[in-house]
């Protein structure tokens, strides 16, 4: 069983390199994402419904906010600021802080959908966002 994960992983990985290598050859970026669109509503599975709504709110900021710039980004070395104030006005911001220092003060689990959402967005973005709080 645990082989057979093992195995699974791996081929997404090798799914996800070849996706990259394919679009640096052609001179292009793309967005790659880990998460299949089709599985997103199997994503929630679980969670509460505050958690669920986070995760879809997220998850709306993410292609709209995030996924279509991402690639620019990249390229011109530019750091989003307007986008991580927009991030903040939602909560995204400090969600790790107490309510009573300015924070979201949501717990992990909370954070990780959260973070997880933001990510089919833009990878980098939201490790900045995770990181400093």
């Amino acid at each position: 069983m645990l082989r057979d994960s093992c195995w699974r992983v791996g081929a997404r990985l090798c799914f996800l390199r070849a996706g990259v290598r394919a679009a640096a050859e052609s001179g292009r970026r793309a967005l790659v994402s880990c998460i299949d669109r089709a599985a997103l509503p199997t994503a929630s599975i679980g969670l509460n419904e505050e958690q669920k709504e986070f995760q879809k709110v997220a998850f709306n900021f993410a292609a709209r906010e995030m996924a279509p710039h991402t690639a620019e980004w990249d390229q011109k070395e530019l750091f989003p600021v307007d986008v991580m104030r927009k991030a903040a006005q939602l909560g995204f911001g400090g969600v790790y802080m107490r309510t009573d220092v300015g924070g979201s003060g949501l717990s992990r689990l909370d954070a990780s959908v959260i973070f997880e959402a933001l990510a089919t967005g833009c990878t980098s973005t939201t490790a900045y966002i995770s990181i400093h709080k």
